[in-house]
């Protein structure tokens, strides 16, 4: 992969953790600031607080995923699959810059998932 198009998913990949700490960042003080003490929660607020740790937990994720994208980027081998070794298509990497993987293994864990 060219330099200049591996520093453009670098900054994507730079831009996307900075988003994402700010929302978990603020998702955990929605949900500090949502939880009450036993006896005064009511079932909106305990739905609520349900939903923001589900995203929080999606969100942290994701920050997971574009932080080991990054250290890929560092050791040289961003852009390749980790399961097969192939190059991974450039419109999977504009669509998705943190994955790992390329389209073929991805259809493939998807498939073994659900059977």
């Amino acid at each position: 992969m060219k330099i200049d198009r591996l520093r453009q998913y670098q900054n994507r990949l730079l831009e996307m953790r900075d988003r994402l700490s700010g929302e978990v960042n603020n998702l955990i003080q929605t949900v500090v600031t949502d939880a009450r003490p036993v006896g005064e929660h009511d079932q909106a607020v305990s739905e609520s607080v349900d939903k923001d740790m589900t995203l929080m937990d999606r969100e942290q994720r994701l920050r997971l995923e574009v932080l080991n994208a990054l250290r890929r980027i560092e050791a040289g081998t961003y852009g390749l699959c980790e399961l097969c070794g192939r190059t991974i298509a450039e419109s999977r990497l504009n669509a998705l810059p943190q994955t790992p993987v390329c389209v073929e293994c991805e259809r493939a864990r998807e498939y073994a998932a659900a059977t």
